[in-house]
């Protein structure tokens, strides 16, 4: 729920800024091709993304998003509220209680212009960590959800899957209805309608994503296997379609 690749654009009809609000995830893809395969003409597919080694992992969840929000209620509603505190919460959860090999993103975004590790992070990861909580929240999400993901080699759940899924197809839509409003107003309403409804989902996924994290660490307990951390490019990303991977 999630694009370097921007995954919420919401364009504003009387001014020239915009907003973008990331929601990556490795069980969907993030550039605007395979977001359009896997979002734009069936929202509710749960297939695995061409190339992509996640879904070969042997194990699975203890909960998936659609029971997170049973599993771990607090969590859920502390993260439909304050999503970018509770994003900051779950990383250090993640990371063994410490920010001592914390990086942004955990190196999920490099490109070529950034590099995880070189911003500053050994030096003041707090507020390091606040920086991409705070600015980039979906990748902030996601990339914690990736992490434990190859670190403990857990597949990707099919609901969660679709449920990703249809959260960025409800992003197109809202950009696709908000550029329509541009050029005629007999469009604002339905793109207004149509925003609202994205948002709202964007932010109940998100809360059971951060949930079903939290649920994981809590429930399994384990040593982090780094030796697998970032072990394969971000699900959708350029590398990851090309191949360019272990």
């Amino acid at each position: 729920f999630f694009f370097p690749s921007a995954l919420r654009l919401r364009v504003c009809k009387d001014t020239s800024r915009s907003e973008t609000r990331l929601l990556p995830s490795l069980s969907t893809a993030t550039s605007s091709q395979n977001l359009a395969m896997s979002g734009g003409y069936n929202c509710l597919d749960a297939s695995p993304i061409p190339g992509d080694p996640r879904f070969g992992y042997q194990n699975n969840w203890n909960t998936g998003m659609m029971g997170a929000p049973c599993a771990e209620p607090l969590c859920c509603c502390a993260s439909l509220l304050f999503p970018c505190c509770s994003a900051m919460y779950v990383r250090k959860e993640v990371l063994g209680g410490t920010l001592e090999r914390y990086k942004c993103c955990q190196g999920y975004y490099d490109c070529m212009c950034f590099q995880a590790g070189s911003l500053g992070e050994d030096s003041m990861p707090e507020v390091c960590l606040c920086l991409e909580a705070f600015l980039c929240e979906a990748c902030s999400i996601s990339a914690t959800r990736m992490f434990i993901m190859d670190t403990r080699q857990i597949m990707p759940d099919a609901c969660d899957t679709r449920l990703i899924r249809l959260n960025n197809f409800l992003v197109l839509l809202s950009c696709i209805c908000n550029i329509l409003a541009m050029i005629d107003e007999m469009f604002e309403t339905a793109a207004d309608i149509v925003e609202l409804i994205s948002d709202i989902v964007y932010a109940i996924v998100s809360s059971c994503m951060l949930a079903q994290t939290h649920h994981e660490v809590k429930m399994a307990p384990r040593p982090i296997d780094w030796s697998k951390a970032n072990l394969y490019p971000r699900s959708g990303s350029k590398d990851m379609r090309t191949g360019n991977h272990g």
